[in-house]
């Protein structure tokens, strides 16, 4: 095993899983600030229709980062484990199968979406005062972002199964801060409206791309990435889908729950309609900049726990269930108490309309007030998945939102009106984390035994 990857299972775990987690986490917050940047550009530029209108597309292109992840997460599990165990041949053949995945997403998704965006937003249930910004922001996104979405995941997380935290931190915060100014140039100097913030978009992300190829061209990783360098294995490429399943419904699922909120949001009568999508979207954008630091802390635990897993280091994957678990509650005890007691100072930076800013107070307290038990929730769907056992991930993935959350969205509506709406949050976060952890440490004690027997032979 090479040296740039045997201290995954040698050096101390706190320290490990902090210097993976720490360099990805200040990455992905200067990548977020962008999206936190973007609203406030918008919403003081271009307007809260405006805003409303690239809110309501939110759940397509969380879809197809969905379809994305399912690929470069998958991967990732069984890279991860391959190196654990020195079979460095098998996670090159790994990367090669999940490239040609991405590209033949790509393929599917530009064509299917660009046919159908109509349909697809009219039944979304957009609005004649949203559709015209929605179609202008959707259009560049679909055409350009989704196949490079789907192709720059396999770099990005081939990077992260070989621990390479500050090769990912490079990547987010230099595309972070190019999208920043781009916005800028395209919304106050081109003006160019929302199509302008789709365009600056694409281009960090193009950015992006080229500087993770890059990285493993010049030669500065232990992988390469070779297309099409061996043969089709279908056994590769099905274990590829079957441990990103799970991560593609758990990012599914917030697609459709996010839509399914913006389209009862629609139809609930005695309420400014587009006044709480507009609302409802800043909080999204909130609640996508406070999860960046949970998956870093998921990205750093899922690459410790499959690396030493498939090293069989039983008793290190143990120590990194209690690290992990401990730091994603702490976390999220911080933004849940801040997003509870003060939203007012930060949704301002967004808006000076009091009516949308005391809209979205309220949203606010809903979201935010389970927030620490989702962190753990997601935490332990991807241990499942690190260590391959995808029918449990599966399971956990599928949880919180279908089993729990949108039945509650549905349900609790009709009793309670737009409380109710709310209401959904926090009981399916709760419910969910009491399963979590009765599967969790049932794992835990199977991995004590497995110590047990090692010792004992």
């Amino acid at each position: 095993m090479r040296r740039d990857t045997a201290h995954l299972g040698e050096k101390p775990i706190i320290g490990l899983f902090f210097g993976i987690a720490l360099p990805i986490a200040v990455g992905m917050m200067v990548h977020g600030l962008y999206n936190v940047v973007d609203a406030i550009f918008v919403t003081r530029a271009l307007g809260a229709d405006a805003m409303g209108g690239i809110s309501i597309v939110f759940p397509i292109q969380m879809f197809v980062f969905a379809l994305a992840t399912l690929v470069g997460s998958g991967m990732a599990s069984i890279v991860a484990r391959h190196l654990g165990a020195k079979n460095t041949e098998g996670a090159q053949a790994t990367i090669d199968m999940a490239m040609r995945l991405a590209i033949g997403f790509a393929i599917i998704l530009t064509m299917g979406i660009y046919i159908n965006m109509q349909e697809i937003l009219a039944y979304m249930g957009v609005s004649e005062t949203l559709m015209p910004y929605a179609v202008d922001y959707l259009l560049p996104i679909t055409l350009l972002g989704i196949p490079i979405t789907m192709i720059n995941q396999v770099p990005g997380d081939a990077l992260r199964a070989e621990g390479k935290a500050m090769f990912m931190m490079a990547i987010m915060t230099l595309s972070a801060v190019l999208n920043i100014i781009l916005d800028a140039v395209f919304i106050f100097v081109l003006e160019t409206g929302v199509e302008g913030v789709a365009y600056a978009t694409v281009i960090s992300q193009v950015v992006a791309m080229a500087i993770g190829f890059w990285f493993f061209i010049s030669g500065k990783t232990q992988l390469k990435i070779r297309p099409f360098a061996y043969e089709t294995d279908n056994k590769v490429l099905n274990e590829i889908i079957l441990l990103g399943i799970p991560i593609l419904i758990a990012h599914a699922g917030v697609s459709i729950f996010i839509a399914f909120t913006n389209f009862s949001l629609a139809q609930l009568p005695n309420i400014d309609n587009d006044l709480y999508i507009s609302a409802y979207g800043l909080i999204g954008r909130l609640v996508m900049f406070a999860i960046l630091p949970l998956i870093a802390m998921t990205i750093a635990f899922q690459t410790l726990a499959g690396f030493n897993y498939g090293a069989k280091l039983y008793g290190r994957v143990r120590a990194i269930i209690k690290v992990g678990l401990i730091a994603a509650l702490s976390y999220g005890i911080l933004m849940s108490a801040i997003m509870t007691l003060a939203p007012y100072p930060i949704i301002s930076m967004f808006t000076q309309q009091e009516a949308l800013i005391h809209t979205a107070a309220g949203i606010a307290m809903w979201v935010f007030m389970a927030f620490p038990l989702a962190n753990a929730h997601g935490l332990a769907s991807a241990f499942f998945q690190a260590i391959g056992k995808a029918r449990e991930a599966l399971f956990l993935s599928s949880l919180r939102i279908y089993f729990l959350l949108l039945p509650g969205l549905l349900i609790l509506p009709t009793f309670y009106g737009l409380k109710g709406l709310w209401l959904a949050f926090p009981i399916a976060d709760g419910i969910a984390f009491v399963i979590v952890m009765v599967l969790l440490f049932r794992e835990r004690r199977r991995l004590a035994m497995l110590e047990q027997a090692q010792q004992a032979q």
